[in-house]
């Protein structure tokens, strides 16, 4: 045997920076693709989710979600309220220590009878050990307010 045929050549890894926003786009493809294994191998099992924004303008959030299975369970909830999941104009930012990541982009989704969901979100997402630990999710409370029939102000 050669000494070039004994090396082992492998890739170099990933920056932590490219690495945190590939894991961020392959969160929002699980998602897209209602894929709730993949989403569940994801979390970290301490996640958090939390919606800031409230219809009613009130400065608690709209809601918490703590657990792994609580998180899941909201994931769970959107594949179901909605038929289609899909992120246009996506833009992925990742802080230099690369443990969080922020997703721009305009959500072109639709209900099970076909109404078009069109919001805005901005999420925000920290990672710890490579899975996801926390969330959070801002998008136009109006626009869900109206879409869903929840109580505005």
């Amino acid at each position: 045997m050669t000494e070039s045929a004994s090396v082992v050549e492998s890739a170099p890894p990933k920056p932590p920076v490219r690495a945190t926003e590939e894991r961020t786009r392959a969160f929002l493809a699980a998602l897209e693709s209602k894929d709730l294994a993949q989403l569940e191998n994801t979390l970290h099992p301490d996640a958090t989710l939390t919606i800031p924004l409230a219809p009613s303008g009130d400065p608690e959030p709209f809601g918490r979600f703590e657990g792994k299975e609580q998180v899941l369970g909201y994931f769970r909830g959107i594949t179901e309220i909605m038929a289609r999941i899909e992120f246009a104009d996506l833009r992925v930012s990742v802080t230099a220590d690369a443990a969080t990541s922020f997703v721009q982009a305009k959500g072109n989704f639709t209900t099970p009878d076909d109404r078009p969901y069109p919001n805005v979100y901005v999420l925000r997402a920290d990672w710890s050990d490579g899975k996801l630990i926390a969330v959070e999710e801002y998008a136009n409370p109006v626009t869900f307010a109206k879409h869903f029939g929840v109580p505005i102000g």
